[in-house]
């Protein structure tokens, strides 16, 4: 205890003032029938970081000279997004397990200028999954250590909003014919899809059935650090 050790630590010393201030403390100590705590200072504990997979300095620099943006993606759920001010459509999938599912902790790379894989719309979803499976073999052989995939979700509504804050520009948005794309999303039988952010509305979140073709319906693929979930 602290006085306990401030009385031994005077009798040590030798000198007759130090020995003074020992009978004092052994006289408060008998007086207490305990020692006086010493005050203990709040010990600050950080918040629990999400690690970020990230693409090599070479992978990073490659892409970009492609023009290629990159993001970090950082575990947002899409409730997450909605209660922190970001505006979707509707509110429908409130209750859906998806709503609770979290983004890829990793970077992702995309072409705002070809968001899009061209003829990737009027396709059903396995179709669309080979042209991703096609395109990343394609890119994966020009940069070494990324891949392609069709992401969830909560990766296109945290990417949307992320380039909305960087840029001002609205994926999915006027420049794109407000269409979609399709996701890996189930939603029962169904895929959602997300889409059509309208600065008015907001982001929108729907599903259709895996084999339904439109023309506003395609496939964005997410480039992501080869081996990443």
């Amino acid at each position: 205890m602290a006085m306990q050790w401030l009385e031994r630590e005077f009798r040590q010393t030798g000198t007759r003032q130090d020995k003074l201030n020992a009978d004092l403390m052994a006289a408060m100590l008998e007086h207490r029938g305990k020692d006086i705590p010493m005050p203990i200072s709040p010990v600050a504990t950080e918040a629990p970081r999400i690690e970020i997979v990230r693409f090599s300095t070479e992978a990073r620099e490659a892409l970009e000279g492609q023009g290629y943006k990159v993001y970090e993606l950082t575990g947002q759920t899409v409730k997450s997004l909605r209660d922190s001010g970001k505006r979707f459509w509707s509110t429908w999938h409130k209750g859906y397990d998806f709503e609770d599912s979290a983004s890829r902790s990793s970077e992702v790379a995309i072409n705002p200028k070809k968001l899009f894989l061209p003829r990737s719309n009027n396709k059903t979803l396995s179709e669309q999954q080979a042209l991703v499976a096609r395109f990343s073999a394609d890119i994966s052989a020009k940069v070494s250590g990324v891949e392609a995939v069709l992401g969830e979700v909560p990766d296109y509504a945290e990417l949307a909003f992320a380039h909305l804050d960087a840029t001002g520009d609205y994926l999915f948005g006027s420049k794109n014919d407000y269409s979609y794309t399709r996701t890996q999303t189930r939603v029962g039988s169904d895929v959602a899809r997300v889409g059509s952010f309208n600065p008015d509305s907001g982001l929108s979140v729907d599903y259709w059935d895996p084999a339904y073709r439109n023309g506003y319906l395609f496939a964005a693929p997410l480039v992501v650090p080869a081996g990443t979930k």
